[in-house]
Protein backbone atom coordinates (compact mmCIF):
# COMPACT_ATOMS: atom_id res chain seq x y z
CA UNK A 1 0.00 0.00 0.00
CA UNK A 2 1.13 3.15 -0.93
CA UNK A 3 2.36 5.66 2.17
CA UNK A 4 -0.44 8.50 2.56
CA UNK A 5 1.49 12.06 1.69
CA UNK A 6 2.41 13.73 4.59
CA UNK A 7 1.70 17.75 4.75
CA UNK A 8 5.19 19.01 5.67
CA UNK A 9 5.05 22.18 7.86
CA UNK A 10 6.79 24.04 4.91
CA UNK A 11 4.05 22.98 2.87
CA UNK A 12 1.74 24.23 5.09
CA UNK A 13 3.52 27.48 4.90
CA UNK A 14 3.13 28.02 1.47
CA UNK A 15 -0.06 26.82 0.77
CA UNK A 16 -0.92 29.70 3.28
CA UNK A 17 1.51 32.12 1.27
CA UNK A 18 -0.05 31.17 -1.99
CA UNK A 19 -3.49 30.37 -1.32
CA UNK A 20 -4.40 32.54 2.01
CA UNK A 21 -2.13 35.84 1.67
CA UNK A 22 -2.11 36.13 -2.78
CA UNK A 23 -5.14 34.07 -3.60
CA UNK A 24 -7.63 35.60 -1.01
CA UNK A 25 -5.46 38.86 -0.35
CA UNK A 26 -6.24 38.38 3.39
CA UNK A 27 -4.15 41.25 5.10
CA UNK A 28 -4.11 39.70 8.20
CA UNK A 29 -2.31 36.55 6.91
CA UNK A 30 1.62 38.00 6.49
CA UNK A 31 1.91 38.63 10.26
CA UNK A 32 0.99 35.09 10.88
CA UNK A 33 3.71 33.81 8.09
CA UNK A 34 6.41 36.26 7.88
CA UNK A 35 8.54 37.24 10.36
CA UNK A 36 8.53 41.09 10.86
CA UNK A 37 11.77 41.54 9.25
CA UNK A 38 10.88 40.09 5.82
CA UNK A 39 12.99 40.79 3.22
CA UNK A 40 11.88 40.21 -0.71
CA UNK A 41 14.96 41.15 -3.88
CA UNK A 42 12.92 40.98 -6.69
CA UNK A 43 14.42 42.69 -10.14
CA UNK A 44 16.66 45.64 -8.80
CA UNK A 45 14.72 46.47 -5.33
CA UNK A 46 14.99 44.95 -2.46
CA UNK A 47 12.29 45.91 0.32
CA UNK A 48 13.05 45.01 3.89
CA UNK A 49 10.51 44.59 6.52
CA UNK A 50 6.93 42.80 6.54
CA UNK A 51 5.34 46.35 6.35
CA UNK A 52 6.66 47.57 3.56
CA UNK A 53 6.43 44.73 1.89
CA UNK A 54 2.94 43.82 2.82
CA UNK A 55 1.86 47.69 1.48
CA UNK A 56 3.47 47.09 -1.94
CA UNK A 57 2.28 43.91 -2.44
CA UNK A 58 -1.36 44.91 -1.48
CA UNK A 59 -1.19 47.74 -4.23
CA UNK A 60 -0.40 45.42 -6.77
CA UNK A 61 -3.56 42.79 -5.45
CA UNK A 62 -5.82 46.74 -5.40
CA UNK A 63 -4.07 46.62 -9.43
CA UNK A 64 -5.36 43.34 -10.15
CA UNK A 65 -8.24 42.11 -8.06
CA UNK A 66 -9.21 39.02 -7.84
CA UNK A 67 -5.68 37.86 -8.59
CA UNK A 68 -4.44 34.08 -8.39
CA UNK A 69 -1.22 32.45 -8.50
CA UNK A 70 -1.13 28.95 -10.17
CA UNK A 71 2.07 27.26 -8.97
CA UNK A 72 3.69 24.99 -11.36
CA UNK A 73 6.95 23.32 -9.62
CA UNK A 74 8.12 23.35 -5.81
CA UNK A 75 10.61 22.09 -3.90
CA UNK A 76 11.32 21.62 -0.01
CA UNK A 77 14.75 21.36 1.77
CA UNK A 78 15.36 20.31 5.12
CA UNK A 79 16.80 23.21 6.22
CA UNK A 80 13.91 25.31 5.59
CA UNK A 81 14.21 26.21 1.92
CA UNK A 82 11.59 26.54 -0.53
CA UNK A 83 11.17 27.39 -4.26
CA UNK A 84 8.08 28.21 -6.47
CA UNK A 85 7.67 28.27 -9.82
CA UNK A 86 4.14 29.88 -10.20
CA UNK A 87 2.25 32.09 -13.11
CA UNK A 88 0.53 35.09 -11.40
CA UNK A 89 -2.79 36.09 -13.72
CA UNK A 90 -5.59 38.54 -13.88
CA UNK A 91 -7.39 40.95 -14.77
CA UNK A 92 -6.46 44.66 -14.25
CA UNK A 93 -8.19 47.31 -13.13
CA UNK A 94 -7.12 49.70 -15.41
CA UNK A 95 -8.27 47.00 -18.07
CA UNK A 96 -6.93 43.91 -19.89
CA UNK A 97 -5.46 40.66 -18.61
CA UNK A 98 -2.27 39.23 -17.86
CA UNK A 99 -0.32 35.93 -16.33
CA UNK A 100 2.68 36.24 -16.04
CA UNK A 101 5.77 33.87 -14.68
CA UNK A 102 7.85 33.73 -11.76
CA UNK A 103 10.50 32.02 -9.31
CA UNK A 104 10.79 32.40 -5.97
CA UNK A 105 13.33 31.16 -3.31
CA UNK A 106 12.57 31.67 0.06
CA UNK A 107 13.60 30.54 3.37
CA UNK A 108 11.75 29.67 6.06
CA UNK A 109 12.97 29.92 10.11
CA UNK A 110 10.93 28.70 13.05
CA UNK A 111 7.81 28.45 11.18
CA UNK A 112 7.77 31.71 9.50
CA UNK A 113 9.53 33.50 6.27
CA UNK A 114 12.30 35.46 6.36
CA UNK A 115 13.13 36.05 3.25
CA UNK A 116 12.60 35.85 -0.89
CA UNK A 117 14.73 36.24 -3.75
CA UNK A 118 12.67 36.65 -6.90
CA UNK A 119 12.10 37.44 -10.02
CA UNK A 120 8.40 38.29 -12.42
CA UNK A 121 8.48 38.38 -15.78
CA UNK A 122 6.78 41.85 -15.69
CA UNK A 123 7.77 42.83 -19.44
CA UNK A 124 5.88 39.74 -20.55
CA UNK A 125 2.91 41.14 -18.33
CA UNK A 126 2.92 44.77 -20.07
CA UNK A 127 3.04 43.04 -23.52
CA UNK A 128 0.04 41.55 -22.30
CA UNK A 129 -2.14 44.50 -21.67
CA UNK A 130 -0.67 46.40 -23.67
CA UNK A 131 -1.34 43.61 -26.45
CA UNK A 132 -5.11 43.02 -25.44
CA UNK A 133 -4.86 39.34 -25.09
CA UNK A 134 -3.77 37.45 -22.37
CA UNK A 135 -1.47 33.92 -22.24
CA UNK A 136 -3.02 31.06 -21.31
CA UNK A 137 -1.77 29.92 -18.03
CA UNK A 138 0.44 26.17 -18.13
CA UNK A 139 -0.98 23.45 -15.91
CA UNK A 140 -0.80 23.32 -12.14
CA UNK A 141 1.58 21.26 -10.01
CA UNK A 142 -0.88 18.31 -9.22
CA UNK A 143 0.07 18.64 -5.42
CA UNK A 144 2.90 21.32 -4.16
CA UNK A 145 1.93 21.39 -0.65
CA UNK A 146 2.96 17.62 -0.24
CA UNK A 147 5.59 17.33 -2.36
CA UNK A 148 8.25 15.17 -0.11
CA UNK A 149 11.17 17.30 1.41
CA UNK A 150 14.27 16.12 0.00
CA UNK A 151 18.54 16.67 0.81
CA UNK A 152 20.32 18.26 -1.93
CA UNK A 153 22.76 16.33 -4.35
CA UNK A 154 26.63 18.47 -4.43
CA UNK A 155 27.05 17.20 -7.67
CA UNK A 156 23.79 18.83 -9.38
CA UNK A 157 24.57 22.35 -7.26
CA UNK A 158 28.24 22.11 -8.78
CA UNK A 159 27.09 21.66 -12.72
CA UNK A 160 24.58 24.41 -12.18
CA UNK A 161 27.20 26.74 -10.33
CA UNK A 162 29.90 26.15 -13.49
CA UNK A 163 26.61 26.30 -15.94
CA UNK A 164 26.05 30.33 -14.38
CA UNK A 165 29.44 30.88 -14.11
CA UNK A 166 30.31 30.27 -18.02
CA UNK A 167 27.22 33.27 -18.37
CA UNK A 168 25.53 30.76 -20.09
CA UNK A 169 21.84 32.96 -18.53
CA UNK A 170 21.32 35.12 -21.58
CA UNK A 171 20.33 35.04 -24.89
CA UNK A 172 18.30 31.65 -26.05
CA UNK A 173 18.75 29.04 -23.48
CA UNK A 174 18.56 25.42 -24.93
CA UNK A 175 16.31 23.10 -22.94
CA UNK A 176 15.65 26.04 -20.71
CA UNK A 177 12.05 28.02 -20.75
CA UNK A 178 12.82 31.35 -20.25
CA UNK A 179 10.25 34.01 -19.41
CA UNK A 180 7.08 33.90 -21.17
CA UNK A 181 8.30 31.54 -23.90
CA UNK A 182 7.77 33.98 -27.03
CA UNK A 183 11.45 35.50 -27.40
CA UNK A 184 12.78 38.64 -26.82
CA UNK A 185 15.58 37.47 -25.36
CA UNK A 186 18.05 39.82 -23.86
CA UNK A 187 21.74 39.24 -24.86
CA UNK A 188 24.65 39.95 -22.54
CA UNK A 189 28.51 40.15 -23.58
CA UNK A 190 31.50 39.91 -20.97
CA UNK A 191 29.16 38.38 -18.71
CA UNK A 192 29.93 37.61 -14.94
CA UNK A 193 27.01 36.12 -12.85
CA UNK A 194 26.53 36.80 -9.57
CA UNK A 195 25.39 33.76 -7.10
CA UNK A 196 22.95 35.42 -4.61
CA UNK A 197 21.17 32.29 -3.61
CA UNK A 198 21.53 28.45 -4.73
CA UNK A 199 20.15 25.27 -3.19
CA UNK A 200 18.54 21.43 -4.27
CA UNK A 201 16.55 19.04 -3.64
CA UNK A 202 17.71 15.77 -5.15
CA UNK A 203 18.75 16.97 -8.47
CA UNK A 204 16.60 19.88 -9.08
CA UNK A 205 18.76 23.05 -8.22
CA UNK A 206 16.69 26.87 -7.61
CA UNK A 207 18.94 29.90 -7.49
CA UNK A 208 18.72 33.36 -7.81
CA UNK A 209 21.58 35.32 -9.82
CA UNK A 210 22.93 38.88 -11.53
CA UNK A 211 24.10 38.56 -14.66
CA UNK A 212 26.41 41.82 -15.20
CA UNK A 213 27.66 42.29 -18.65
CA UNK A 214 27.30 44.64 -21.76
CA UNK A 215 24.08 44.86 -23.48
CA UNK A 216 24.42 42.92 -27.03
CA UNK A 217 20.99 43.30 -28.05
CA UNK A 218 17.46 41.28 -28.00
CA UNK A 219 14.98 42.97 -26.61
CA UNK A 220 12.63 44.88 -28.60
CA UNK A 221 12.00 48.89 -28.63
CA UNK A 222 15.44 49.46 -27.29
CA UNK A 223 17.47 50.30 -30.41
CA UNK A 224 20.96 52.02 -29.67
CA UNK A 225 21.82 51.16 -26.93
CA UNK A 226 24.18 48.07 -27.28
CA UNK A 227 27.36 48.20 -25.02
CA UNK A 228 25.91 49.53 -22.45
CA UNK A 229 26.84 48.56 -18.93
CA UNK A 230 23.69 46.55 -17.61
CA UNK A 231 22.46 44.09 -14.84
CA UNK A 232 20.20 41.47 -15.13
CA UNK A 233 18.00 39.71 -12.39
CA UNK A 234 17.57 36.03 -12.95
CA UNK A 235 15.75 33.23 -11.10
CA UNK A 236 15.74 28.87 -12.08
CA UNK A 237 14.06 26.09 -11.05
CA UNK A 238 16.50 23.73 -13.42
CA UNK A 239 18.30 20.09 -13.28
CA UNK A 240 21.07 19.19 -14.86
CA UNK A 241 21.73 16.02 -16.98
CA UNK A 242 24.95 13.64 -17.31
CA UNK A 243 26.19 15.09 -20.47
CA UNK A 244 26.31 18.62 -19.12
CA UNK A 245 23.02 20.37 -20.46
CA UNK A 246 20.64 22.25 -18.24
CA UNK A 247 16.65 22.03 -18.71
CA UNK A 248 14.32 23.77 -16.71
CA UNK A 249 12.96 27.30 -16.57
CA UNK A 250 13.98 30.64 -15.73
CA UNK A 251 12.85 34.14 -15.57
CA UNK A 252 14.75 37.25 -15.83
CA UNK A 253 14.18 40.75 -14.98
CA UNK A 254 13.60 41.75 -18.72
CA UNK A 255 11.58 44.69 -17.68
CA UNK A 256 13.92 46.18 -15.12
CA UNK A 257 16.93 45.95 -18.11
CA UNK A 258 14.75 47.78 -20.67
CA UNK A 259 14.34 50.82 -18.67
CA UNK A 260 17.73 50.29 -17.94
CA UNK A 261 18.06 50.42 -21.34
CA UNK A 262 15.58 53.39 -21.69
CA UNK A 263 17.70 55.90 -19.40
CA UNK A 264 20.76 55.56 -20.94
CA UNK A 265 19.01 56.16 -24.28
Amino acid sequence: MTAAPELHPLGALMRRFAVDWLDRADPAVPAEIMAPDYTIVIGAYTMRGRDDYVEATSGQLARFPGLTITVHDALYTPDGRVALRFTEHGASARGGAAAWRGIGLFTARDGVLVHNACEEDYLGRRRQLHGGAPDPVDPPMVAPWTEPVAGPDPGAEEAVRSWLAAGRVTGPLPGVVADDGRGADPVLDDVTCEVTALFAAGRRVAFHAVAHGRYAGGLPDAPGATGTPVALGIAGLVEPGADGTVTGHVVRDRLGLHRTLERAR
